[in-house]
Parts: structure tokens; C-alpha cells; sequence
């Protein structure tokens, strides 16, 4: 297999685990707004609102746990481009700012043989990190 199929390979499992997530997340009361809001500094998967939150959350999706779990991946460097887009995203949207209080969240997703697993990290890094 080339890199090329295994990168649409790759991006097609992020796709679904995207999915996935925002089922998961409307299922559990969350309203999605936007998916994959993409700026210069990166991209935020989907921003959802809880009732009081504003919600911007990465999704992880893996089939195998060698490295870790799915979570894992979100690593300082990416928790700060994610921090980044979020702030940009309220300056954008002060709207939203201004009803909502910001978290970052993260929803990983395992792709097993026994099935799919997902688990959603709310607060899982802070605001202020930045």
C-alpha cells in the first residue's frame, strides 16, 4: 500500500470518527454548530454547545493503542493550536462568547475487533493554556 491510499485510508477513519462523535455528542444533549472550522493556525473538528458551554472538541480516532490511547495524540503543541483556533473562533462569533463559557474537549474513538469504542474527555485541557 502507497502513502497515498494510506492517507485517504487515514482521512476516511478520521471522517467516520468524526461522525461518530458528533452522534455520540447529540445523543448525550449537545447541540453541534460547526464542523471542522479550519484557520491559519489549524482546525477545530466540531464546536458544540452543552446548555452552558461552548464546546470546541478535537476528535482522536485510532485502531490500535501501540502509542497509546487515541487522547494521547492531543499533545501539548496540538492543545495549542487548538487553543488558538478557539480564540479565534469567539472573536469571530461574539455571540457565542458572550452565552457560553469555553472548554475544550476531546472525543476519542478506537476502531477494535470486538467493536467501537468512544470517550468523551470534557475540560480535558484548559482555556488558559495558552
Amino acid at each position: 500500500m502507497d502513502n497515498i491510499e494510506r492517507d485517504k485510508i487515514k482521512k476516511k477513519r478520521g471522517r467516520k470518527g468524526e461522525d461518530l462523535a458528533c452522534e455520540f455528542l447529540r445523543q448525550n444533549g449537545y447541540r453541534v454548530i460547526e464542523r471542522n472550522f479550519r484557520c491559519k493556525m489549524g482546525e477545530i473538528d466540531i464546536v458544540a454547545t452543552d446548555g452552558e458551554h461552548i464546546c470546541f472538541t478535537e476528535v482522536k480516532a485510532r485502531t490500535r493503542t501501540d502509542y497509546g490511547m487515541p487522547r494521547d495524540a492531543v499533545d501539548r503543541r496540538k492543545q495549542q493550536k487548538l487553543l488558538r483556533c478557539a480564540q479565534l473562533y469567539l472573536k469571530l462569533h461574539p455571540g457565542y462568547a458572550q452565552r457560553f463559557s469555553p472548554r475544550m474537549d476531546i472525543v476519542e474513538v478506537l476502531y477494535t475487533e470486538e467493536g467501537t469504542y468512544a470517550r468523551h474527555t470534557p475540560n480535558a485541557f484548559s482555556l488558559s493554556s495558552g
